[in-house]
């Protein structure tokens, strides 16, 4: 059985910490692609490695990560 979209949502929140510093959010968004999971990260140093990782982890999922400016998250 497939997890619930909030339960990935919940478990990439609990993750974030160990792979960045920055400020970050995780949201459920959709656009005409359907509905996908959206990750705001303020610090882009390890951007590919955090798409790369999450991505591999739920591969049911779109995931998409927006790389955005220090300040834009508070």
């Amino acid at each position: 059985m497939a997890m619930q979209r909030s339960d990935v949502v919940e478990l990439i929140r609990v993750d974030m910490p160990d792979h960045t510093d920055g400020a970050f959010d995780v949201r459920i968004e959709s656009d005409d692609g359907g509905s996908h999971i959206t990750i705001y990260i303020e610090d882009h140093s390890n951007s590919h490695k955090i798409l790369s990782s999450f991505s591999e982890r739920f591969k049911g999922e779109r995931i998409i990560l927006m790389l955005v400016p220090k300040g834009f998250l508070h």
